[in-house]
């Protein structure tokens, strides 16, 4: 018996007689629909779990998957199974969605990097319509407090700290478009030292160092207070130069500001690759303009 699965926006009838003709004409064949919201992911390293909740079925259980209509909504979705179909080797089609490049969301990004095996901190994905049904799942794997990260916002803004159950209601649900709000659930990484490393190619712009001013802040993020200060790039450790350089390059990104944090025992956890870094636009301060520009000077003598 073949399994084919059909991912759709919404199901209507048009739909299901589509599913409805496969199975009957295709030898063999169970066919199934199921929504881009009805995904549920759970991500530790390479191994990623994608689970479909709509039909209680693991996204392994599927011969083939076609991604019927995704819309506007949910392109970005579609990007983000078809970079977990890809790295668990299930054929689906159409392939191109897993080239969506730079508009893809922070999760999708996210994936990207797990599957490359970069050092990023175990994460759970639903959309916000399946988090009741979640939150005491992600409680027992990741334990208390953890992390929720609002996918849409910038500079720690939506970084929000879950110490019991209850935070989860507290969570927005509604911004100005009236379209939800979309989560990636993180374990809590105890950590006193973050770092930003301006990645420029192949090479270093800026190491800097941001450090919390706030004892009752868990967030490293200079907008919400924290100091930052910039450190000689040629005294960049080696690991954490490496895993910044080769994970811009993994995401084909040549001006890059990387994330990393170091937690208690020394471990680096990769926490993101931002394709718009934020800039300290004071010479006197920081490196980052006079390098940048160095940068493009290269790139233009190149040519």
């Amino acid at each position: 018996m073949h399994n084919i699965l059909i991912l759709i926006d919404t199901i209507g009838e048009k739909k299901e007689s589509l599913a409805t003709y496969l199975a009957k004409y295709i030898p063999d064949c169970n066919v199934s629909m199921a929504r881009f919201t009805d995904l549920v992911y759970e991500v530790d390293g390479k191994d990623v779990k994608l689970f479909v909740s709509g039909i209680d079925k693991d996204i392994t259980f599927f011969d083939l998957v076609y991604i019927r209509r995704a819309g506007k909504r949910f392109s970005i979705s579609a990007s983000s199974a078809a970079v977990c179909m890809k790295h668990l080797g299930i054929k689906f089609f159409d392939t191109s969605f897993e080239n969506i490049g730079p508009i893809g969301s922070k999760f999708t990004l996210y994936l990207r990097l797990s599957v490359a095996g970069f050092p990023t901190i175990p994460s759970f994905f639903c959309f916000q319509e399946k988090i009741k049904d979640y939150r005491k799942h992600v409680i027992e794997k990741f334990g208390l407090p953890l992390v929720a990260k609002d996918l849409q916002l910038e500079r720690g803004q939506g970084v929000f700290l879950i110490k019991n159950e209850q935070d989860f209601e507290d969570l927005p649900k509604k911004i100005e478009n009236e379209k939800g709000h979309e989560f990636m659930f993180q374990k809590f990484v105890k950590s006193d030292e973050e770092y930003r490393i301006l990645v420029l190619g192949d090479r270093i712009g800026a190491f800097e160092e941001k450090i919390r001013t706030d004892p009752n802040e868990f967030r490293n993020n200079v907008a919400l207070g924290a100091r930052e200060v910039f450190h000689d790039i040629n005294k960049i450790p080696q690991m954490l130069k490496e895993i910044a350089i080769n994970s811009a390059k993994e995401l084909n990104t040549q001006i890059a500001g990387v994330d990393i944090s170091i937690d208690k025992k020394g471990t680096p956890w990769l926490l993101e690759v931002n394709r718009g870094p934020g800039l300290t636009y004071d010479p006197k301060i920081s490196p980052e303009l006079a390098n940048i520009a160095k940068f493009f000077a290269s790139q233009l003598s190149n040519d």
